[in-house]
């Protein structure tokens, strides 16, 4: 969260807040209605085993990257965003797994 606040004149910074159906980590709106909102969902997992081979490593990541972008549609974490004015246009979801310290990020970006 600390590593936010150099954005703070820009935007609403928010931590595990109720919105929609459940709590997102952070959600990030901007006081600028015109620009994108952002729901960021955080799971952690083991680093990579030293026997484990980096497909399974990998798939591993992608598995949790996945549920982490499922529980932000499902729980409608954006939902405060809407209420705050921001199109469903600029509205991006940002999975992000920590394996270990090591993080790994995906973009969704919602279409329509």
């Amino acid at each position: 969260m600390g590593l936010l606040a150099i954005i703070g004149d820009n935007y609403l910074i928010k931590s595990n807040k109720e919105s929609g159906e459940g709590r997102y980590d952070i959600m990030l709106i901007p006081h600028d209605k015109s620009k994108n909102g952002i729901v960021i969902e955080i799971k952690q997992i083991d680093k990579q085993h030293k026997k484990e081979k980096n497909d399974d490593f990998n798939k591993r990541i992608n598995e949790q990257i996945k549920i982490a972008t499922n529980q932000i549609d499902r729980n409608k974490y954006y939902k405060e965003l809407i209420d705050s004015k921001i199109s469903e246009a600029n509205i991006i979801k940002i999975p992000i797994v920590f394996a270990g310290k090591e993080p790994y990020i995906t973009l969704i970006e919602e279409k329509n």
